[in-house]
């Protein structure tokens, strides 16, 4: 392996089970990441794998670009029902979230004309094509020859107001600020922007329904598309369906990955019938399996049945407050943050990075498994977790911060 493949963790996985991880070792973990969030159901959950199964039993692995098939309909039907896309709606399938935002943003430049895409620093969308441009990781950039048609402003979280205000005072000037500047230096060049509605990439930014609002009037007006990045926050993740959901915001493109079919590759634009005006052959590539297609039916299917999307946001607010409760009482002035099950830990002080660093791996050491981006904790176990393994996960959690706590003081 090239060593710019990463591991989060020096595990070598033999079982997956549900929430619970065993290594060759013979030592279990239970994961508080949902495999880095392309879990949303836990591993070998026993419908996903009789999905599968059913599907190569019946006409395995048939290339979707050579023929119809029915499973394709059956996905676009379960999907149309809940995107927050207004209007009659229609999709692409492909094998990765990467590439679903690469088209996305190509069929932005093709409905508009235009060629200008705004992108927010510290957002990350994918490594392939249009979707590297759009993210800002500085390590995987520099293979990118050249940034063509990029503008780039900072991601808000309107916890920490960038200008100072309070949530009384918004008045969304931030995105009058972004306007500025875009009618600044692409004039009636904007195609469109490209967000995740929670920010992720350095870890949960918390977004206004002032600011949502505001931000999507604003791309209209520019007569431009908004394109949301939702590879990891759907299906059900955030206690709604979508995270747009819970500000009733709509937009003309909206992206999805491999966390839809519980894992396997896939990627998905749904879009307003008209922006999907791409001329015959323009992309014709059929992409996601039959095994994907099936996986992501089976998924869509267990979430709705099981009242998944409900959960999410039950048992996310029990554990936020449990979180907030904990760096309150330590004073560690740190922040817990989220919605649903999709949930940051922030950590405060000068080397904030190394201590989240050392706290993923003091936790790893201990049998939990959390991930991290930047400074942020974050925390996004299966929907559908046992009470008592999530109960068990957040005691470890509490145990190991508290000993930092001491330790921090002490020294």
């Amino acid at each position: 392996m090239s060593r710019s493949y990463r591991r989060a963790f020096p595990l070598v996985i033999t079982r997956v089970e549900g929430a619970v991880v065993e290594d060759v070792n013979g030592n279990s973990y239970i994961d508080f990441t949902s495999g880095l969030g392309f879990l949303p159901l836990g591993g070998n959950h026993p419908e996903i794998v009789k999905a599968i199964k059913d599907q190569l039993n019946e006409y395995s692995l048939y290339n979707p670009a050579a023929a119809y098939h029915e499973k394709l309909l059956e996905l676009a039907e379960e999907l149309s029902r809940i995107v927050p896309i207004r209007g009659d709606v229609r999709f692409i399938f492909c094998d990765s979230g990467g590439e679903a935002i690469d088209l996305a943003i190509k069929t932005a430049r093709w409905h508009s004309g235009r060629r200008v895409i705004l992108s927010f620093i510290g957002e990350y969308h994918g490594s392939v094509g249009e979707s590297l441009t759009a993210s800002t990781d500085l390590k995987s950039r520099r293979l990118l020859a050249r940034i063509s048609d990029m503008l780039y402003l900072p991601s808000i979280d309107c916890e920490n107001c960038p200008l100072g205000l309070s949530s009384e005072r918004c008045g969304a000037e931030c995105v009058e600020e972004m306007r500025s500047h875009v009618e600044a230096v692409a004039p009636d060049d904007l195609a469109g922007i490209i967000f995740n509605p929670l920010g992720l990439g350095r870890g949960v930014l918390m977004r206004s329904e002032k600011y949502i609002s505001r931000l999507l009037e604003v791309v209209k007006d520019l007569r431009a598309l908004a394109i949301a990045d939702e590879v990891l926050t759907a299906p059900a993740r955030t206690g709604r369906w979508f995270a747009l959901d819970r500000w009733n915001a709509k937009v003309d493109l909206v992206c999805l990955g491999s966390p839809l079919a519980s894992g396997l590759p896939i990627g998905v634009i749904a879009a307003r019938e008209e922006v999907l005006d791409l001329e015959l052959g323009m992309h014709d590539q059929s992409g996601g399996s039959l095994l994907s297609i099936a996986s992501a039916v089976a998924t869509l299917r267990i979430i709705r049945d099981e009242g998944l999307v409900e959960r999410s946001e039950r048992i996310g607010r029990r554990v936020l407050g449990r979180l907030r409760d904990l760096v309150e009482d330590l004073e560690l002035g740190w922040r817990a943050r989220g919605v649903g099950m999709l949930l940051g830990l922030e950590v405060a002080g000068e080397r904030a990075e190394e201590d989240a660093r050392m706290l993923v791996n003091e936790l790893f050491r201990i049998g939990l498994l959390v991930w991290r981006m930047g400074s942020t904790i974050l925390l996004t176990p299966p929907l559908n977790i046992e009470e008592n393994l999530l109960d068990r996960g957040l005691e470890l959690l509490e145990e190991k911060i508290r000993e930092f706590s001491r330790l921090s003081r002490a020294s």
